[in-house]
């Protein structure tokens, strides 16, 4: 059989689909310029079914603004955005590897945890996403940008052991009128902020909240809140209802195990105030020098299982310092 001839959309080279979200489709794709200039990057593209609904235009273009204000080492980087053949596209950084979702995932499988050495480098990489995110300016004026859907499948890990912070599809700019509530719920209710799943005001502290339950799941194996349906998660969350983190971890230097629970107050007012203040926290749980390696070599390997690239916005040996034997978890009463 002929191989299959790559797509052509405006200058770029659609070469296979990675994903499909609710209103915007993602493929692998090239761009290539004089003397054998070839880039490899990540395109999405808005779902032909909304190419003619202006509400889905305002948000994909809303998304491509945002994320044009955030050059960030640990948040995904957007390239280009246009229009060809009639449809929005934007084209991200291409990450050659995997999210943290599948990698905490396979680690489950086999009855690991994320070591306390990793989870710090991926609080610190998180949390220096997100001051700038919260921080960042706008004509002069800070946009205060809060994601609102910090979750692991939003947390990109390539194979050298990098980590971005991806997908401001839903992000929220707390220095317009009337954009900090909503609504409309979106995002993923096991991380989410109690304030925020009550329609209230959002900030800063609404997505440390979520970051607290991505990385009490990382050294716990399992998030803070989870009820036998989202009413129930939801409840816990407001309530504060979960087992200590320590009494999950007790290898895990108490610094760091204290950082993580100060994310978790149901009240906003009792969480740290911003991302700065909690980096100040991790100051005395530092990730180790070589963690970078090792987490590289942790999606490696996760990788020889599901090879897979990831889309920002949509899906035997062991690493020295990376696994570690996972407890056995309590029954919950």
């Amino acid at each position: 059989m002929a191989p299959t001839t790559p797509e052509r959309f405006g200058e770029y080279e659609l070469v296979r689909r990675l994903g499909v979200g609710g209103m915007a489709e993602a493929f692998l794709a090239i761009r290539r310029g004089p003397a054998g200039f070839e880039q490899r990057v990540c395109l999405k593209r808005i779902l032909t079914t909304f190419q003619d609904d202006p509400d889905f235009i305002q948000m994909f273009l809303r998304e491509a603004r945002l994320s044009a204000l955030l050059h960030h080492v640990h948040i995904a980087r957007v390239l280009d955005f246009g229009v060809a053949e009639g449809a929005h596209y934007l084209t991200l950084e291409l990450i050659e590897g995997t999210d943290l979702r599948r990698v905490l995932a396979h680690l489950r499988e086999h009855g690991e945890t994320l070591s306390h050495e990793l989870t710090a480098y991926v609080a610190t990489a998180l949390a220096f996403a997100l001051d700038f995110a919260h921080t960042a300016d706008e004509d002069g004026k800070p946009a205060g940008i809060v994601h609102r859907d910090v979750s692991p499948s939003n947390v990109l890990l390539s194979k050298a052991g990098e980590i971005k912070l991806s997908d401001f599809g839903i992000a929220k700019e707390t220095n317009r009128p009337g954009s900090i509530r909503s609504t409309a719920l979106k995002g993923k209710i096991p991380y989410m902020a109690p304030e925020y799943a009550l329609g209230r005001h959002c900030d800063a502290r609404t997505d440390l909240f979520s970051l607290g339950v991505l990385l009490y799941e990382c050294l716990a194996g399992r998030r803070p809140f989870d009820g036998e349906n989202d009413i129930e998660t939801l409840d816990r969350a407001r309530r504060g209802k979960h087992e200590p983190l320590g009494a999950l971890a007790p290898e895990a230097p108490a610094a760091l195990v204290s950082a993580i629970e100060s994310l978790l107050k149901p009240q906003s007012a009792r969480r740290p105030p911003n991302a700065g203040a909690f980096l100040d926290q991790l100051a005395d749980a530092p990730p180790p020098p070589l963690a970078r390696r090792h987490l590289g070599e942790l999606v490696r390997l996760t990788l020889q299982r599901s090879p897979a690239l990831v889309a920002p916005g949509l899906a035997s040996t062991r690493p020295a310092a990376t696994l570690r034997p996972r407890k056995r978890l309590r029954s919950r009463k």
